[in-house]
Order: C-alpha cells, then sequence, then structure tokens
C-alpha cells in the first residue's frame, strides 16, 4: 500500500551516525518532524539484531556516516559497524542507500580528493577556478631536501602541510603553514604539501543537499607574507590559535562566489565521487580573484541551512524513488 506522497505507508529510514553528530545535528527533532509531517519512521539501524533471523527488509532506505569508521578499520567495533551495514545491504538489495559506503571511501584520503579537485582546473576557463598547487609525498620518499620537490611542482613557500589521510583519526586535523624547507620535516610521511593561497581571511562554505546547495562565510586563515619564517601548527578542528588570525580592525571583503559556478562545481564533486549529502570550502585567491576549492567533507553539519530537515526528508524520498525506480 502506498500514501498520498507515493511511499510505501510503512516507509522505513534506518540510520546510523555517531553520538557526537546525532547531537550536532539535533537529530530528535529531525525524527519527529519526519513522523509528524510525513508519516515516515526514522530509526537507528539494530546492530545488535542478527541479520540471519531477518526475514524482511527493515529499512527502505539508509542513511549513515561511517568516513570515521571506515578511516580505522583496525579498530575491531568500527569493522563490525562497516560490515554489519554491507551485510545488510548484501541480504536485502533492494534497501537504497542515500550515499553508498563505497562512495564514502575516497573521501578519507587528501590524495584522492586533491587529485579530484584539480581535475576542476580543466572544467571550464569561464569558472575562474585554479586550485593549489599540490605535491604527494610517499611514506617512502628518501631525499633528505624537499627543495627539489617543491621546485618540479612550481610551488612556492609558504605551504601548508598535511597528512594524507583525511579523517578517522586525531592526526588527520593536524597541519602546518609552513616558510622553509627545514620545517616541512616536522611533519610525518606520507604527506600533501600545497601552496598557501592568500583569501583576505575569507572561506566560503557550501553546503550540498543533492541539487540544492546553500553557502556562508566564514572567518578564515589571515594573509601570509613570504618574509615570515616561523612555522605555525594547528588543528583544523579547533579554534585558529592567534597567530592565523587577522588583525584586529582588517576590513574583511565579501567575495561570495556566483552560485551558478558553486553549483557546477558542486554537480562535477557528485557526479565523480558518487555522494549527495556533503560540503566543500571554497576561497578566493586575493590577488588574481581566482576560486579555489580546498576540502570537501561528507555529512557535515549543515550549519546556517535554513529547513535543513525538510530538504534532507525530501532529498531522501528522491533519492529513493530514483533508485527504487531503476
Amino acid at each position: 500500500m502506498s500514501g498520498s506522497n507515493g511511499l510505501p505507508n510503512d516507509f522505513t529510514v534506518g540510520y546510523y551516525l555517531s553520538n557526537s553528530k546525532i547531537n550536532r545535528l539535533k537529530w530528535n527533532l529531525f525524527v519527529e518532524m519526519c513522523k509528524e509531517k510525513y508519516n515516515i519512521n526514522v530509526v537507528p539501524i539494530d546492530m545488535g539484531k542478527d541479520i540471519n533471523t531477518i526475514n524482511t527488509r527493515p529499512y527502505h532506505v539508509i542513511i549513515d556516516k561511517l568516513t570515521d569508521e571506515l578511516g580505522d578499520l583496525d579498530d575491531q567495533s568500527n569493522k563490525q559497524k562497516v560490515d554489519y551495514i554491507q551485510s545488510l545491504i548484501d541480504k536485502f538489495p533492494s534497501i537504497v542507500e542515500v550515499d553508498p559506503l563505497e562512495s564514502q571511501k575516497p573521501v578519507l584520503s587528501r590524495d584522492t580528493l586533491t587529485k579530484l579537485l584539480d581535475k576542476l582546473n580543466d572544467v571550464s576557463p569561464e569558472l575562474n577556478i585554479q586550485n593549489p598547487k599540490f605535491v604527494l609525498v610517499p611514506e617512502d620518499y628518501k631525499s633528505d631536501d624537499y627543495n627539489q620537490l617543491l621546485k618540479d611542482a612550481n610551488i612556492k613557500f609558504p605551504v601548508v602541510c598535511k597528512t594524507i589521510k583525511a579523517c578517522g583519526s586525531e592526526e588527520s586535523h593536524y597541519m602546518g603553514i609552513v616558510f622553509n624547507e627545514k620545517d616541512i620535516h616536522q611533519f610525518k610521511q606520507p604527506m600533501l604539501i600545497q601552496e598557501f593561497i592568500n583569501h583576505n581571511a575569507i572561506i566560503y562554505k557550501v553546503f550540498a543537499i543533492g541539487d540544492y546547495i546553500h553557502v556562508v562565510h566564514r572567518k578564515s586563515i589571515r594573509n601570509m607574507n613570504e618574509n615570515e619564517n616561523e612555522l605555525i601548527k594547528f588543528d583544523s578542528q579547533k579554534p585558529f590559535p592567534a597567530s592565523l588570525l587577522p588583525t584586529d580592525g582588517q576590513e574583511l571583503k565579501i567575495e561570495i562566489p556566483s552560485k551558478s559556478t558553486l553549483s557546477i562545481i558542486s554537480e562535477d564533486i557528485q557526479k565523480n565521487l558518487d555522494i549527495s549529502l556533503f560540503g566543500f570550502d571554497v576561497i578566493v585567491d586575493s590577488e588574481t580573484k581566482k576560486l579555489a576549492v580546498v576540502d570537501i567533507n561528507y555529512f557535515p553539519t549543515f550549519s546556517g541551512v535554513d529547513d535543513f530537515y525538510t530538504l534532507l526528508i525530501e532529498h531522501i524520498i528522491n533519492v529513493y524513488k530514483r533508485k527504487s525506480s531503476v
């Protein structure tokens, strides 16, 4: 039996999110809204239930975020969660995944993401995109001098040093702005070395929910001077240290990129990664005014997105109708 919205009367969305994610999203309010406005059941995936005892499809749709778990499968608890959801999908292939587990894996690696973002430079000259130059340093790189590596990639100081792993560990959030070759040696291989682009201390955070995008701006890292020489280390998940902030009284000029350009970028990311719930960070080069996409996050908190709950459930419904009709 189907209801007036074209969905089965017992339409059920199963979810797995970390407790911290549930709290930040105020997920209980989303669950209540889905039931009251749409008569849709949104329930946690019961991983304590033996899959062999489940005889009928328990969920029409699954929505989850397992990037941290996928990033540390040596942890037995993480592996069990990932294996459980995969086994559920294998046993009931008619369950629709909003964003498949396989599609979440590329977001774990800055290697994969940086190569993907580099391709955006070639999408269209009219988009005015120039992503940062970069070099990937493998774990077995033996040279004691990084200068030639940077020269070959046409990268000048200052640079940003980051781990290859983008999530799944505390270490993945530690990075540094480096002004000379000797300080690069303070970072472990494998790593990503990326040119630092001055962007007038403003970053544009773009949230994508399917075809919908929303843009907010936030304060970011101040412009750097090539004559500086002191290494600045920081944790990207915590408030920036004072040494990274713009000086008091500095006017921050907001130059929000066009929505049409951001939509094309969003579509390209969706096409290449096969994800539909994500955020990406954009900066505007203070000199050239070109756009640079500097990060992608899977299933962020969507802070500042009006009507997020409605947009999310409508997206889930659309994905279900599209995928279940194939």
